[in-house]
């Protein structure tokens, strides 16, 4: 829920750091989407396994596309809120998705998702 929070804070608020510039590359927002969304995936993974109860590949892949679906109604949210931020940005809302999709095969690496190999004897 944490996690939640902090993407709706940085993601809603017109200016979320105060009015201190930061330098920035350009692109950078884009790498902060896919950061943001791919952590929010792999953060309820790993709550999961360390819960011992971690998720199969298809509970992991639903994660991935709430976390995705999620960050395109930040976007959404962006444009109808009108506090100062643009909204309804495509590539935002493609860096959220790669994010969140990209925490699956990160995890399964970690061996934070469990995978059920059937044997047939």
């Amino acid at each position: 829920m944490s996690v939640i929070v902090v993407i709706l804070y940085l993601t809603l608020l017109p200016k979320p750091f105060g009015e201190e510039e930061l330098p920035l590359f350009p692109g950078a927002d884009k790498i902060a989407h896919f950061m943001m969304f791919g952590g929010l995936t792999g953060t309820y993974i790993f709550d999961r396994w360390r819960a011992s109860h971690p998720c199969g590949i298809k509970g992991a892949l639903l994660a991935a596309l709430m976390s995705a679906i999620f960050g395109c109604v930040v976007e959404w949210l962006q444009a109808y809120m009108q506090m100062g931020r643009t909204g309804n940005d495509v590539w935002d809302a493609m860096a959220n998705t790669a994010g969140a999709f990209t925490a699956v095969p990160i995890c399964y690496a970690l061996h934070w998702i469990h995978i059920v190999v059937k044997h047939r004897s």
